[in-house]
């Protein structure tokens, strides 16, 4: 017969051990935890006091002018592990009304990952009486098997333990290091630096770190704080996101960036350059995708993305690491301290009301995986080694959403966290994008080259081939100078003819799997037309046996205008309905006059197509901003008298351009999260290469009608 018993879960002294050492990574985190207690206790200055590191005696003092604490506190929270003291609601300070930065009850055996020994003494705001306890770890481990029979004397009633003043004082002896460098005190300091936020630091919470000893005094004083070396970056960047509350729920966006050359010469054409706006935030859907199944067609960032975080600002410095761009900026001779500075504090922080979050832009950490996106993504990008970033947010808006992990080395990695992370990768895209023309003009200069200003190479050929002619050079040169056009031309058809029929072939394959999906869906509904779903895919059969053909089109074959117009539509058919999109196409109702088209079909049909994707994209997305069933419009037409040939025209009712003319027809430009940036820059070189021209224009220049307000674009052919 079974007999049911009843026993006590019970816990081992040693765990104080194991706590100490496995929860508190480092002995700077374990100064961390302490001071976060302070600023949780109202103190406006914490003082840590390095004495006689170099002697049996050595000691670390941590004094603060916080609240001090009664004896009830001391025996219900800091003696009790794992209290939830701090936990009870949101926990927010007398005096200051701080949120409470500890809440997981373990910050006190912070001190045991530093030292045997501790003695705690503090007194209480407006009491002339305090208390004080001494802790020998080893001594109260050994005195009992168990946790519950640990106990520890505390003196009460003290008169003046702090000689008049309020807060606590931790003294610290029989320290766990003994070996103290250079290194290890420099690096301490950093980090006890950084708890508070260099980029915006504060009068209202200081921590000062001394030393009794001249030279590790001198090792304190070498450590600078990084406001002035960060003030002079080449790429500087500030934001802030927070809900708007308006009808249409699109978060407000606010950002300024500054291009901040020094000393470069004139002839360099580097000039500052300062920008700031106040819009909406431009996402990745298929980031957001993976996070929230509902969005993969949102456009912008909207106010319910920020449910749990509410506000994010931030701050982004990006460096060029470059010896002459360094001597430039900061001063030759400093090449060696501003790549040691760049590399010691290289990474992105958060900061949570000011104080840090470990271990968020420490050298191992790379949260907002630039590295991986530097490697990944074509174009020019900032890597983790080369950016120092912080995002602040708010402890009172965040403390049930964002919790950090017990060993204090981030976040607890749930949808909250990855929202959060998804959206500050998406601003630091924008940061990217927006530096992209000022990071080419360094690096012309660095290479002593001129910046890309256009697609321009058979003009810069004949540039050339004019000035060899005048200066009598044919002989020599002219025969070179042809075969470059001659290979670039060459090089430049193979690369078209393969990479752009490869991205045509994307269009397809995505826009008749998408269309599958549905259809497989819609089967599957009650009371389904199933004369429409093979109608539908028919249109699906249709679409495939008239883009094949002219996609494997690689010669030049003459075709009409009209004909482009249908394969591309064809294309574009089914997102046209998916977002409900006004279409206009009158020369496929012979509304308008058409006429013929020279060059590779398949490339004519991608730029055309590219122009539409852009259209479609663009006015979407203004349609979300703009709310209030706003309807998305576009119009294909044709245009045969403005231009000095017969032009295809795609206006759309967008929010229309937003870059330079010279800027949108460069590799690797764009405002589009999900762009590479390479698509306008296709479409000119296909145009080029037929002989025409990509022009951009708009409605009221064209005579439009007038909801065709946003952007208009010219695909100009040649007359014969």
């Amino acid at each position: 017969m079974s007999i049911i018993e009843n026993y006590k879960v019970r816990t081992n002294s040693h765990i104080i051990n194991l706590l100490g050492d496995e929860l508190i990574g480092s002995d700077s985190l374990a100064l961390f935890e302490i001071v976060k207690n302070s600023y949780d206790a109202d103190a406006n200055v914490v003082t840590i006091n390095l004495n006689n590191l170099f002697s049996e005696n050595r000691s670390i003092v941590i004094e603060d002018d916080g609240n001090g604490m009664t004896p009830e506190v001391i025996a219900n929270a800091w003696l009790t592990i794992g209290t939830d003291y701090k936990r009870k609601s949101v926990k927010v300070s007398p005096v200051l009304h701080r949120t409470s930065l500890g809440n997981k009850g373990v910050g006190r055996l912070a001190v045991h990952r530093l030292a045997n020994r501790i003695m705690l003494e503090t007194q209480p705001r407006g009491c002339s009486i305090g208390s004080r306890l001494r802790i020998d770890w080893d001594d109260l481990i050994s005195s009992s098997k168990e946790v519950e029979g640990l106990s520890v004397d505390v003196e009460n009633n003290i008169l003046d333990v702090l000689e008049g003043r309020n807060g606590t004082r931790i003294t610290l002896t029989q320290l766990r290091e003994e070996n103290w460098t250079k290194s290890k005190v420099t690096q301490m300091v950093r980090k006890l630096q950084n708890i508070i936020n260099p980029f915006a630091p504060s009068d209202l919470f200081q921590i000062v770190i001394k030393s009794n000893i001249y030279q590790v005094q001198q090792w304190i004083n070498s450590v600078r704080t990084p406001v002035e070396t960060l003030n002079d970056s080449l790429y500087q960047y500030s934001f802030s996101l927070e809900k708007s509350n308006k009808e249409n729920g699109l978060t407000r966006f606010s950002w300024h960036y500054r291009f901040n050359p020094k000393n470069f010469p004139p002839s360099s054409e580097i000039e500052p350059r300062d920008d700031s706006r106040v819009e909406e935030l431009l996402i990745n859907g298929n980031l957001f995708h993976e996070i929230d199944m509902t969005s993969k067609d949102k456009m912008l960032l909207r106010d319910s993305d920020l449910d749990g975080i509410e506000t994010i600002s931030g701050t982004f410095y990006a460096f060029n690491l470059d010896g002459k761009i360094i001597d430039l900026s900061y001063g030759s001779g400093n090449r060696g301290k501003i790549k040691d500075f760049v590399s010691e504090y290289a990474g992105v922080r958060v900061f949570r009301d000011g104080i840090r979050v470990y271990n968020y832009g420490e050298p191992a950490d790379d949260w907002l995986y630039l590295d991986q996106a530097k490697t990944k993504r074509m174009g020019s990008h900032f890597a983790k080694g080369q950016t120092i970033g912080a995002i602040n947010l708010s402890l009172k808006e965040t403390k049930d959403t964002l919790v950090e992990k017990t060993n204090r080395e981030g976040f607890i990695e749930n949808k909250c966290f990855e929202r959060l992370v998804a959206i500050v990768q998406t601003v630091f895209s924008h940061f990217e994008r927006l530096s992209i023309k000022d990071r080419e003009k360094i690096n012309a200069y660095q290479h002593d080259t001129v910046a890309q200003r256009k697609i321009g190479f058979s003009e810069t050929v004949d540039q050339l081939e004019e000035s060899i002619k005048k200066l009598k050079l044919e002989h020599q040169l002219g025969g070179l100078v042809k075969k470059v056009r001659r290979d670039y031309d060459d090089m430049r058809d193979v690369m078209l003819n393969s990479g752009m029929n490869g991205l045509n072939l994307t269009v397809v394959f995505h826009e008749v799997s998408r269309e599958m999906a549905f259809i497989g869906k819609d089967v599957t509904k009650k009371d389904c037309d199933i004369e429409s779903i093979r109608k539908r895919i028919e249109d699906l059969n249709d679409l495939i046996e008239k883009f094949m053909p002219m996609l494997k089109q690689t010669r030049k074959i003459t075709l009409n205008a009209s004909i482009l117009a249908e394969r591309v539509v064809a294309i574009h058919k089914n997102r046209f309905s998916y977002h409900q999109i006004d279409f206009e196409c009158p020369i496929m109702e012979n509304k308008e006059k058409d006429f013929k088209v020279y060059g590779v079909g398949g490339l004519l049909l991608n730029a055309l197509s590219n122009i539409v994707d852009n259209a479609i994209y663009w006015s979407c997305e203004n349609a979300e901003r703009v709310g209030n069933g706003y309807k998305p419009s576009i119009l294909l037409s044709t245009d045969l008298k403005t231009f000095d040939g017969p032009a295809l025209i795609v206006a759309d009712n967008g929010a229309g351009f937003k870059m330079e003319e010279e800027e949108m027809i460069l590799p690797f430009r764009t405002l589009k999260p999900t762009s590479m940036g390479v698509g306008l820059y296709y479409v000119s070189l296909v145009m080029s290469m037929v002989g025409g021209k990509l022009i951009f224009t708009n409605g009221k220049e064209l005579e439009l009608p007038e909801k065709y307000s946003g952007a208009c674009v010219a695909l100009v052919f040649p007359k014969n």
